[in-house]
């Protein structure tokens, strides 16, 4: 009897490829096993073209509790129905919760399933809709995920992520970049300037600064979402070179295709570094407020980069002490050195 799984993580980009390796194992392990995800609408891309994933729900986390919050109760309700009659046809061997909250514990206690696994210290009661729990192992957040197959008894060393990048996208970089004048041969290092959190953040002035260092051996690219838009145009702004800003102009897998290209990529903590990671790409990575020990890409072409503080690692959105010094203390030419080191020039 084919075994039917589904696994709950909507979000962020982050976690969402740091899960990628559960489907992975378990269609290694059963390979006629059929594989759901319940995934986000930002992310959902991300697992579109993955060859581990069968099908996925799409189902947003973030306009639901919107909805709430604004006491838009009728829309929140009718959001509700409608995933409720989506996932009413459906019956599973098992619901694995890797998101871990209230609400997809909730969500997971509606699916009619056989096994039910989340994550022992998993947030907001998430235990209560569990009929079983697992002690994650390993801080790395994609040995804590994986942890999740404990029950079925599979056992992998293989942490590596999966993100397929399509030919369309593929076209758009080639074009976007051709446009701007980068061949095939030019080293090229990709700048990420945001983040979700404001503690995350790199000075502008620092990426800034790491381009005129670089810009003589490298072709810049500035890639990001739409509320980075700002921070493309302050880079750009204190740059003496050239940089090509794409900031604002992709969507998630062009972005991939874009960072695909480069010879390096600089980032802090945030989506697009482990969409990067995903792509084996080499990476120079600035950490600050959160644990590079739990979050940077595992293997041996990255550099993490961070000054330990007596608050490091503190994991809030607003720094302790207002100063941010677990960034602002990793200087441009430690960046600069990184990527030739890197890249070998």
């Amino acid at each position: 009897m084919i075994k039917k799984i589904l696994i709950i993580r909507l979000s962020s980009i982050g976690d969402v490829m740091h899960c990628t390796p559960v489907a992975k194992a378990l269609k290694t392990t059963w390979p006629d096993c059929h594989i759901t995800w319940l995934v986000g609408e930002v992310c959902a891309e991300l697992i579109k073209y993955n060859p581990y994933v069968d099908e996925y729900i799409v189902w947003s986390r973030e306009r639901f509790e919107k909805y709430c919050r604004n006491y838009e109760f009728k829309e929140a309700w009718s959001m509700w129905q409608e995933l409720m009659k989506r996932l009413s046809v459906l019956d599973f061997y098992a619901v694995l919760d890797i998101h871990g909250l209230f609400l997809t514990g909730l969500i997971a206690s509606k699916i009619k399933a056989e096994r039910r696994i989340g994550l022992k210290d998993a947030k907001e009661l998430n235990f209560i809709f569990m009929g079983e729990t697992v002690k994650p192992s390993g801080r790395h957040m994609t040995k804590r995920y994986m942890s999740i197959l404990q029950p079925f008894g599979i056992v992998t060393n293989s942490d590596d992520m999966t993100l397929i990048v399509p030919n369309y996208a593929q076209r758009f970089a080639a074009k976007i970049l051709s446009q701007a004048g980068i061949a095939a041969d030019d080293k090229v290092v990709v700048l990420v300037p945001g983040t979700t959190w404001s503690t995350k953040n790199w000075p502008t002035e620092f990426f800034a600064e790491t381009a005129n260092l670089i810009e003589k051996d490298f072709k810049i690219v500035l890639c990001g979402g739409q509320s980075e838009i700002e921070l493309g145009r302050k880079i750009e702004s204190k740059v003496h070179c050239s940089v090509i800003n794409t900031i604002g102009q992709t969507d998630l897998l062009e972005m991939a295709a874009i960072l695909q290209c480069a010879s390096v990529v600089v980032a802090g903590d945030t989506g697009p570094l482990h969409m990067a990671a995903a792509l084996k790409l080499s990476t120079v990575v600035i950490f600050g407020p959160s644990d590079p020990e739990c979050y940077k890409p595992l293997g041996s072409n990255s550099i993490t980069l961070f000054y330990q503080q007596k608050c490091s690692f503190c994991h809030k959105q607003k720094c302790p002490t207002g100063k941010n010094d677990c960034m602002k203390k990793v200087r441009p030419g430690e960046v600069a050195a990184a990527i030739y080191k890197l890249v070998g020039v």
